[in-house]
């Protein structure tokens, strides 16, 4: 019997005929056609992100698995024109739920996913796009800071290396060796600032943070 669908339970029955027609059918059979790999992609793929770091990608199985899915493939990249052999990937087990981790923050990704069974992978779903989340910035660069009378000290600086991240503020602590305490204050985005009302002739120990 040929023209038969894979991985599927048909029952068999054979009976007899003649010039008078039909006899009895005999005891049915199960049998199950072999195994071959999925006939279609895994469906209703979407991803979101859950860090600066992390998404999580959710599927659905394929329509035609042909077999049992032993596991699903899951590519990702931030060049979707290259082959997609080409892509990063992870495999997954029996399972339509995984998280990508290690990625770059505030960048686009393209992810597609492709069954596979025991006999081969099937064909790759469609491909969806997500945005992971911006970042802690960097530190910032190049810290300078000068006396610029006996009361005020000029701080410059350059911006973390990373254009990605986004940078809205700064954090200026300092603290000196006559009272020992820390202060804080809130800078706007900029790459200079003047730290007035100091104690004359004292040291200071400064930090940024973006």
């Amino acid at each position: 019997v040929r023209d038969l669908s894979p991985y599927t339970e048909y029952e068999f029955y054979v009976l007899a005929t003649n010039d008078l027609g039909r006899g009895t059918p005999s005891v049915p059979v199960m049998v199950t056609t072999g195994e071959t790999e999925p006939g279609s992609a895994p469906r209703n793929l979407h991803a979101r992100t859950l860090s600066s770091s992390t998404v999580l990608v959710q599927w659905d199985p394929p329509k035609e698995p042909n077999g049992q899915v032993m596991g699903y493939n899951v590519y990702y990249t931030t060049q979707p024109s290259i082959p997609t052999l080409s892509w990063s990937a992870q495999t997954v087990d029996n399972n339509q739920l995984t998280t990508i981790s290690n990625l770059s923050p505030q960048t686009i990704y393209t992810i597609r996913v492709q069954a596979f069974t025991s006999r081969g992978q099937g064909p790759f779903s469609s491909p969806v796009q997500v945005k992971t989340q911006q970042g802690v910035p960097s530190q910032p660069r190049h810290l300078r800071a000068s006396a610029v009378s006996s009361t005020a000290i000029q701080l410059n600086w350059t911006r973390p290396v990373d254009p990605a991240e986004m940078v809205v503020g700064y954090e200026l602590y300092w603290n000196d060796t006559f009272t020992q305490q820390q202060e804080h204050r809130s800078v706007p985005d900029s790459q200079s600032y003047l730290l007035e009302g100091l104690y004359p002739d004292t040291v200071y120990y400064l930090w940024l943070a973006a």
